[in-house]
């Protein structure tokens, strides 16, 4: 346990506290160029790479060379497509692929197969339990265009359970914003399996899901299920932060429950996902 709590420590410190720079390169007519250096010959030239765009220069035009830390924001969430649980319209993309684990117990795998079109497979490893006994896990994804350039819609499926049974969640998604603040709602259908015979619910639940960028490497996220039906209405709230870098995303949430009868405190979340 140990171990696992300073493995998740470096994480987030490793994310938290990382910083890119430019290389920048003054030239004696006084020429600016930001890029990379890709190349040195010492005493003879360098290569720098700006934009789409390798420019070779030798020594002796060069004035100055140095570093530059990149401002604003380095790179997007690799984790968009998704807030904790529920889905954003936002699409994986095309040969984009990614890896995800919640508690450590609950590994997956997704992929895109074209710019609007993704799933994701995966099984849980519960010490002790069977392969049989494991959960098995399966959704699907197909995202549209935006909406007036304003609203992103996506349709899909989520299925947790057995081979035998389990349960599942049919939903569309409307999303509107950019990858850095954005807002979702999902209305949906759950329903039970129980080998081929299928009971949907009689009411629908909603998701509204909310997401904003407050640093580099810093969101904060909230996703609050509805579940609506005739005698009373239960909402799950699930709101937490999600650390980022380039390709990790470690997401940390806490769900309350409310209903009627009463409210009470989830089991804390931990998921983790490696953009590949």
């Amino acid at each position: 346990m140990k171990l696992i709590k300073n493995i998740i420590i470096t994480l987030f410190l490793s994310i938290l506290i990382s910083v890119e720079y430019l290389d920048v390169v003054e030239l004696n007519d006084g020429t600016v160029v930001k890029g990379t250096i890709i190349e040195t010959k010492p005493n003879e030239y360098i290569k720098i790479k700006s934009g789409d765009n390798i420019f070779v220069y030798k020594m002796n035009q060069i004035n100055l060379i140095k570093k530059e830390e990149i401002k604003g924001y380095k790179y997007q969430d690799p984790n968009s497509s998704r807030y904790f649980f529920a889905p954003s319209a936002t699409p994986i993309g095309k040969e984009n692929s990614y890896i995800r684990t919640t508690w450590l117990f609950i590994p997956s795998f997704g992929w895109g197969f074209s710019g609007n079109i993704s799933t994701e497979i995966g099984m849980s490893v519960f010490p002790g339990a069977g392969i049989e006994n494991q959960l098995k896990i399966f959704s699907f994804k197909y995202s549209s265009t935006d909406i007036d350039k304003k609203w992103q819609n996506s349709y899909g499926m989520l299925y947790l359970g057995q081979i035998e049974g389990g349960v599942g969640f049919i939903f569309s998604s409307f999303t509107s914003g950019d990858d850095d603040k954005n807002f979702s709602i999902s209305p949906g259908l759950g329903y039970f399996r129980n080998e081929n015979e299928f009971n949907f619910a009689e009411n629908l639940t909603l998701v509204l899901s909310f997401k904003n960028r407050v640093s580099n490497s810093l969101s904060l996220i909230t996703e609050n299920w509805i579940f609506l039906n005739s005698d009373q209405t239960v909402v799950i709230s699930n709101s937490g932060f999600r650390f980022f870098s380039r390709r990790l995303s470690v997401d940390f949430s806490w769900p309350f429950f409310m209903s009627s009868e009463g409210s009470g405190i989830g089991f804390p979340l931990f998921t983790f996902s490696y953009k590949i």
